[in-house]
């Protein structure tokens, strides 16, 4: 699979883009979840589950489903990389933080892309660069809502962090899925390092599984959960690194600038909150931000 050189929007740029929509939308389902369920219960059951949709979607397919271990093992050191690790963090720094402040921090992601793609000897250009910093001043302005008012206090400093943790591991977990992903194929990948990852992770929730409160659980909740399984984790992950070999890591990573965009539009529909004049400027020069850096 060969990376997509051209500027054109092609389908690298439709994958990615459509799993930022994805991942938008899952932000404030996700946080709603978290409202009832401990995080690393939440994160076991929605990973562990989305592994067995793979598994079914690989069997179904009529693809060998079964690795050997010399090709278990680097695919469940991923899934311990961007599954136990990153979700982890991404469910505890959630869970201590406000959305809006965990949204910004989620965005360094292209930066510490970037800066990966750096020591991978592929550097971003001047123009990509640019791309990256004004795209992500201008998602800080969106999420923030104003550019003469500070509005992201709250939460816990140990919440940003480990929100600032998670985006780092995510970018190297993007990098270092990228080659393996070519070699095998992004479902099969996925599905083992997912299974793998959340084997772990059902592990360390184990003695709070029996603890949360299912009974309050509603029908809702647990529609948001399936959906937080079976399309934010099980599709939107082989989407993603789909994307990500075909258009390379820096300018796949630029269109998660879109997520934390999507979850304030979701916010705003489901759940009344505002959206102004400001927001929707600084919305207009993400895309432009997103632009350069295809274009670089």
């Amino acid at each position: 699979m060969s990376t997509e050189k051209n500027v054109a929007f092609g389908r690298g740029d439709t994958l990615v883009l459509a799993v930022a929509v994805i991942w938008g939308v899952n932000f404030p389902v996700a946080k709603q979840v978290l409202g009832v369920l401990d995080p690393i219960a939440f994160s076991s059951v929605r990973y562990f589950s989305g592994a067995l949709v793979l598994l079914t979607v690989l069997a179904l397919r009529g693809e060998r489903v079964a690795i050997s271990w010399k090709e278990f093992w680097p695919l469940a050191g991923l899934g311990f990389l961007g599954i136990t690790i990153f979700q982890g963090l991404w469910a505890y720094g959630l869970d201590l933080t406000t959305a809006p402040k965990a949204a910004v921090l989620v965005s360094t992601a292209p930066v510490f892309g970037a800066i990966l793609a750096v020591f991978q000897g592929n550097r971003p250009s001047l123009q990509a660069w640019a791309g990256i910093v004004l795209s992500f001043l201008a998602v800080s302005v969106v999420i923030n809502g104003s550019i003469t008012e500070f509005n992201l206090g709250g939460g816990t400093i140990w919440g940003d962090l480990l929100m600032l943790a998670g985006s780092a591991v995510w970018a190297v977990y993007t990098g270092l899925a990228a080659k393996p992903v070519q070699k095998y194929g992004a479902l099969k990948v996925m599905a083992w390092g997912m299974l793998s990852g959340s084997l772990v992770l059902t592990a360390i929730a184990a003695p709070v599984l029996p603890s949360q409160p299912w009974g309050e659980m509603t029908t809702g909740l647990w529609l948001g959960t399936v959906f937080s399984a079976a399309l934010a984790a099980a599709l939107a992950f082989v989407m993603w690194y789909e994307g990500v070999a075909l258009l390379g890591v820096t300018r796949a990573m630029v269109y998660s600038y879109f997520i934390p965009i999507v979850a304030i539009i979701v916010s705003v529909v489901a759940f009344g909150a505002d959206f102004n004049l400001v927001q929707v400027i600084a919305s207009l020069v993400v895309l432009a931000g997103v632009q350069l850096t295809r274009s670089g």
